[in-house]
């Protein structure tokens, strides 16, 4: 992998980011749209509790991960150690609750849905993505 500038391979980043967190926001939007395309029965009682509760969390950490990447793509070319630090912490609050989000519908609301499927690939191949650039960015600067 070619070796860029701090400041070029950070916008490389959260250009990624922003992406995975625009994914995710566009998955949990239809699972609170049409949950029929996600679970096969009907959801019920504390079943659609934590469904509502899990999309909702998910929501609020995409567009919080959506708006932190795009300030750091939109950001001159200055970054701080520290604005970077805060940066990947918050992305990787958006990351950490990504992975509950699916293991919670897989787990407890057994989503066995048409799109399901779909949404586990690919927040599986963005996970790893983001991970791989994350840990690049970490070990090369």
């Amino acid at each position: 992998m070619p070796t860029f500038d701090l400041k070029i391979y950070v916008r490389i980043v959260a250009a990624i980011f922003t992406v995975s967190s625009i994914t995710a926001f566009a998955f949990v939007l239809v699972r609170l749209l049409k949950p029929e395309l996600f679970y096969e029965k009907q959801l019920i009682g504390s079943d659609l509790v934590i469904h509502y509760f899990m999309s909702g969390l998910m929501l609020v950490t995409s567009v919080i991960g959506f708006l932190n990447s795009s300030m750091v793509l939109n950001r001159s070319g200055t970054n701080s150690s520290r604005s970077i630090t805060t940066w990947l912490l918050l992305d990787s609050l958006f990351e950490t609750s990504r992975v509950v989000y699916i293991f919670i519908c897989e787990v407890a609301l057994n989503s066995t849905g048409v799109i399901h499927r779909y949404e586990l690939a690919v927040s599986a191949l963005q996970y790893l993505l983001d991970s791989f650039f994350y840990c690049q960015m970490i070990l090369r600067h």
